[in-house]
């Protein structure tokens, strides 16, 4: 009993407390991206489309511009998604038995390096780390787990075979098919190769001699060819499925990580990763700007990012001499450098999520730590000191975990903690709109969108959230100076150019709708939305054949009648003059019992219709003949309302595009 509990019982230990500190994550529901990666996302609600979850990039909407994919993540949720009926526990669930499975690897791997009571230490801390929180709280952490786990999994095969043995046929096919599984989770696995060199050096299995450095590359040659092979495989695949290896623009709400200002900003958040792994008190939803600026130049902070990052390359180099601390160095300065922005822009400066799988170099350090504060097991006053600070440092990390678990219990609780935590943030201003809209106060999530957009007017889908409430008080030219902007920034995002048009249109620059309406549709977007609006432009350049061409496309694609529509094509023709067919397009019209005012607009253009009241002037707004009124003389702009909400995302910041129009009716 004694000997299994010794062997057994320190990764139960580690599991049970991975287990205890995320239990209270299992009742949080979906948040931001939880809701259009799987609550909303149709791929991941069924299981007889292979292709549209193998084959698709990860974000449903603009996911080759954004540059992910991760199919075995959307596999996963659609798994589960079949198995709870859609349940969120059934996720969560998921993710805190994901994570201590990581940490029972990161304890078995730990062993294997440095020994199993050091390794107890080390992955206590991994387990408890409140750094984690945003991973294994938020569902589509699990993309982050599936792939740590991966990483760890195959580490330990690799670490694990006999000194002095090559890496057999068994073992290799083990290391390339957990490796494919990383990468096809998230592409931060692709790192694994480095790792895997990292090790054998810390583990003396590199001879520092040409002949032991020959000797290594030939047992190493073979592994090491079947890795590469794997990742050009999958690059391959990935370049199939998005175009391109990292997407047209993985950050478009933080244009300067495509600028120049990008090394010296990915150099200021090395500063933050260290505050993050060795102090991680002040912790926030998102780093967006306000939390971190954007850097021109050398600052102080970027400055001292680059001495740290200097500092940890060499201590990488040294880990011939001094494994210790060189493994961990390496392993922290391998895993992070795909996602910190040193080689190419990725959609934040700083996010959590982004250190489960480097933050297994606190692990190193502290189970390090450990050994050396207990290496003289028979001096009590140096053991005792030991044991309470380590008891203290994880029960502080395990009840910041536990209390920040319920800031992911749904986007309304992730909006207020980001408001509680940084108000300076832009983003939490955005919150701020979105919390002041869900209460129903319209004018002041207004205000919150203006004040957020003047502290970072760069965040396309925060623009497109405030155009609209613009559009629909009447202020076109606001509205187009922001979108304008936001579109010379991205002009690959349709949404930008379809409010654009609809601003056009309102504003009677009726040429630049019919341009950006032309450019949606080339982009890609819905039909049902544009043909409404290439009708008006049309209608206000005079082509009234194509105008009524457009209307009627309009009716037939539209979810259900819509009875605004017939009117504008009513009065289009009895200007051609064809008043029998305009007649009878009101007579087609439905209009709900409730509104009276609709019911009002249709008699009196039925009236100046049946007077012969418009003529064939082409750009008649009015009726041309004494005495008559044209109802729809007010009706400034029609917007088409969408028949469901469509969600797009810059990662972590998402939000539906909204589109402020209330059941197609004029302004």
């Amino acid at each position: 009993m004694n000997r299994r509990l010794q062997t057994h019982g320190p990764w139960l230990a580690v599991a049970l407390a991975a287990v205890a500190v995320y239990a209270n994550s299992i009742v949080n529901g979906f948040a931001m991206d939880d809701v259009f990666i799987i609550q909303i996302n149709e791929r991941v609600h069924q299981l007889s489309d292979p292709s549209s979850i193998w084959l698709k990039p990860y974000w449903p909407n603009y996911g080759r511009e954004l540059g992910l994919y991760r199919p075995l993540a959307i596999f996963g949720y659609a798994v589960q998604w079949a198995i709870g009926g859609g349940a969120a526990w059934v996720f969560h669930a998921s993710n805190i038995v994901l994570h201590a499975g990581v940490c029972v690897l990161a304890f078995l791997l730990l062993k294997r390096l440095v020994g199993a009571g050091p390794a107890l230490a080390g992955a206590l801390v991994f387990a408890v780390h409140p750094v984690h929180t945003e991973v294994v709280a938020n569902i589509v952490g699990q993309a982050e787990l599936i792939a740590g786990a991966a990483t760890l999994g195959a580490c330990l095969l690799y670490a694990t075979r006999p000194d002095g043995a090559g890496t057999g046929w068994g073992r290799r096919i083990g290391i390339v098919a957990v490796y494919a599984i990383g990468l096809l989770a998230k592409e931060s696995a692709i790192v694994l190769p480095g790792l895997l060199v990292a090790i054998d050096v810390a583990q003396g299995r590199v001879q520092r001699s040409r002949a032991g450095l020959r000797q290594y590359a030939a047992s190493a040659f073979m592994p090491m060819f079947l890795l590469l092979a794997t990742a050009i495989a999958y690059l391959a695949l990935r370049v199939d499925v998005l175009g391109s290896i990292g997407g047209v623009d993985a950050a478009p709400a933080l244009p300067f990580l495509r600028e120049e200002p990008r090394l010296p900003t990915a150099l200021r958040a090395w500063p933050e990763y260290v505050r993050l792994l060795f102090y991680p008190a002040d912790l926030s939803i998102d780093y967006a700007p306000g939390v971190i600026l954007p850097v021109d130049g050398l600052s102080p902070m970027a400055l001292l990012g680059a001495g740290i990052l200097i500092v940890t390359v060499m201590l990488a180099v040294l880990t011939p001499l001094h494994p210790a601390a060189g493994l961990a160095a390496a392993w922290f300065l391998i895993t992070i450098f795909p996602v910190s922005n040193l080689l190419m822009p990725i959609g934040v400066v700083v996010a959590e999520r982004l250190l489960y799988t480097p933050s297994f170099a606190v692990a190193l350090i502290a189970a390090h730590a450990w050994r050396v504060a207990v290496q003289h097991r028979h001096e009590l006053r140096r053991r005792a000191p030991a044991f309470a600070v380590a008891a203290v440092v994880l029960v502080l990390m395990g009840t910041r975990t536990w209390a920040r678990n319920p800031d992911w219990k749904d986007t309304i609780a992730v909006l207020h903690a980001l408001v509680t935590d940084h108000p300076e943030s832009y983003r939490a201003q955005w919150s701020n709109a979105g919390l002041a809209g869900a209460a129903g106060n319209a004018e002041l999530r207004l205000q919150y969108l203006e004040f957020a957009y003047r502290l970072w007017p760069y965040d396309t889908q925060m623009i497109t959230e405030l155009a609209p409430m613009h559009i629909s008080r009447g202020n076109y030219a606001r509205a187009i100076e922001m979108l304008e902007s936001s579109r010379d920034a991205l002009d690959w995002v349709s949404l930008t150019r379809y409010q654009l048009a609809i601003a056009y249109i309102g504003a009677r620059r009726f040429d630049d709708a019919l341009r950006e309406t032309i450019a949606a549709d080339r982009l890609g977007f819905g039909r049902a939305l544009l043909l409404p609006l290439y009708a008006q432009a049309y209608e206000g350049l005079g082509r009234n054949d194509l105008a009524i061409g457009a209307w009627h496309a309009s009716l037939r694609v539209s979810a259900g009648d819509v009875w605004t529509y017939r009117a504008r094509l009513a009065r289009l023709l009895a200007r051609q003059p064809d008043t029998r067919a305009a007649l009878a397009q009101l007579d087609s019209a439905r209009i709900p019992a409730a509104d009276s005012a609709g019911a009002a607009v249709v008699r009196a253009l039925r009236h100046a219709i049946g007077r012969n009241c418009y003529t064939l002037a082409p750009h008649a707004t009015a009726p041309s003949r004494d005495g008559c009124e044209d109802p729809l003389a007010e009706w400034r702009l029609l917007v088409p309302q969408p028949a469901t909400q469509n969600a797009r995302d810059s990662q972590n910041a998402s939000a539906a595009p909204s589109v402020s129009a209330a059941g197609g009716r004029p302004r």
